[in-house]
């Protein structure tokens, strides 16, 4: 004759099932990715006392807006780039750089249905990046001053099969190249428009 399990080894069973269904559902690692930074690179010196940084940017206020979903949002590299390269080296006058701009949005694409729909792998949804800066800068003493704005966009499709960390890879790679080339611009263009004022 078999005798009755225990309470303590129902219980261990129920826990190993339990655990079991847990490891089932545990969502994939997510991937590490390197800090998108300018620290490395020479200050711009500006002949102003001081810099204002900000933002007048509202995700909230765009439909379908998902700067979250990357790995650094859209609008805090572009006001760390101010930070990493803009440097006050004057007695007087004011810089003002200002994040106009940086919008991602994620549009979902249409696609088909019905057997079409499963022969074919399809393009999911669209990730449309924009980010506009303007930097204005004056100094009284000198009575020089200007303004310069750059915008950089960035537009990406993804197939319906893509996993998750390959978005995250996505986003990271329209980020990472959109950054870059608004530094470039800003290089070009702040000692084009603010001669006076680059020291």
């Amino acid at each position: 004759m078999f005798a009755k399990p225990t309470r303590l080894a129902f219980l261990a069973a129920l826990g190993a099932a339990m655990f079991s269904l847990t490891a089932c559902n545990t969502p994939p690692d997510r991937q590490a990715f390197p800090d998108i930074t300018f620290q490395h690179l020479p200050p711009i010196n500006l002949d102003v006392a001081h810099i204002e940084i900000a933002s007048d940017y509202r995700a909230a206020d765009v439909q379908n807006e998902n700067s979250a979903d990357y790995p650094e949002t859209p609008e805090k590299l572009a006001l760390d780039w101010a930070r990493d390269r803009l440097k006050k080296v004057g007695s007087r006058g004011q810089a003002t750089y200002t994040v106009v701009e940086a919008r991602a949005v994620r549009v979902p694409l249409p696609r088909s249905s019905g057997i079409n729909a499963a022969l074919k792998t399809e393009q999911s949804d669209r990730y449309d990046l924009s980010i506009t800066v303007r930097l204005e800068a004056g100094n009284p003493l000198s009575g020089k001053s200007g303004t310069v704005t750059e915008t950089v966009t960035r537009s990406q499709t993804v197939p319906e099969n893509m996993t998750l960390n390959q978005r995250e890879a996505v986003l990271f790679n329209m980020l990472d190249a959109a950054m870059k080339d608004l530094n470039a611009r800003l290089e070009a263009s702040i000692p084009q428009y603010l001669a006076p004022l680059v020291r």
